[in-house]
């Protein structure tokens, strides 16, 4: 859950998430057509294939759904899966054309699963398996990983979370290094907020709470963790003028509300990946 941040499903939904739903039920050898819509059919094979694991939730596909249908494949794997893996595009580099859905996960497939895994903090390997899986679902709606052993060159947004962590009272030193007492902190942070998924890494469940509002006027370790990532700024921890600009620049370039305070959504817009 904090990890794997599966996107639920139901009849009635349609897009990337519902191919790759699709193009699993085949793997699984359900006559299913992968046009992206949850229709009726769909629907259908979504109820027997849980019924055929016990499974109690009548056609709705949530985490335990997808655990159960997505199978792990890589280089060298063939079928519906793979299909199903190729049919979400994994264009992370402009200019690169959508991979060919031929069910053959040859170098080109790798070459982009491996990017994706990049943009997002998620284990590099080349893999399809649940956590990317999961991801593949999600869509731009997730929040990314960091994990243990990230540095600032693997992903940007680890000096942030330490920042924000010292904004949370926890006494990390900002060094761009994801290590033991980063971990241990973000440990602390999730029992200090939930009883279950509690870990080291920092997935969907301790975004929403890390992150803070700040706006023009405020000072301290969350306006540093905004300057790192909202241009080119001095990380002074003051919410100045050219800090609010440049604030105002990306909500503009990105589609949000131009308030110039970091809430939420633009938070979240700083830490997904961008591809502009």
């Amino acid at each position: 859950m904090n990890v794997q941040a599966w996107r639920e499903l139901q009849e009635g939904d349609s897009g990337s998430a519902v191919t790759g739903l699709q193009y699993l039920l085949r793997e699984h050898g359900f006559d299913v057509v992968a046009d992206g819509d949850f229709g009726p059919v769909t629907a259908v094979a979504v109820r027997q294939f849980q019924d055929g694991r016990g499974m109690p939730f009548a056609g709705r596909v949530e985490a335990n759904t997808w655990r159960a249908l997505a199978l792990v494949s890589g280089p060298g794997s063939t079928g519906e899966a793979v299909r199903g893996v190729q049919s979400f595009g994994l264009v992370v580099i402009p200019g690169h054309e959508p991979l060919v859905v031929d069910g053959v996960y040859g170098p080109v497939t790798r070459e982009r699963v491996l990017g994706f895994q990049g943009t997002w903090g998620l284990t590099v390997d080349g893999v399809a398996g649940h956590e990317t899986w999961s991801y593949l679902t999600a869509g731009g709606q997730a929040w990314p990983l960091v994990k243990p052993g990230a540095t600032d060159t693997t992903n940007y947004r680890v000096s942030p979370v330490q920042h924000l962590l010292r904004h949370h009272g926890f006494g990390v030193a900002v060094d761009g290094v994801y290590g033991p007492q980063t971990g241990e902190a973000v440990r602390q942070f999730d029992g200090s907020n939930r009883v279950v998924f509690v870990s080291d890494t920092v997935g969907s469940l301790t975004w929403p709470a890390l992150v803070v509002e700040v706006g023009p006027g405020d000072s301290g370790e969350a306006v540093r963790a905004v300057q790192r990532v909202a241009g080119p700024l001095t990380v002074d921890g003051e919410f100045g003028a050219k800090t609010e600009a440049a604030v105002r620049d990306f909500q503009e370039r990105f589609g949000l509300v131009v308030d110039g305070i970091i809430g939420q959504y633009t938070w979240h817009a700083l830490m997904a990946p961008k591809f502009d």
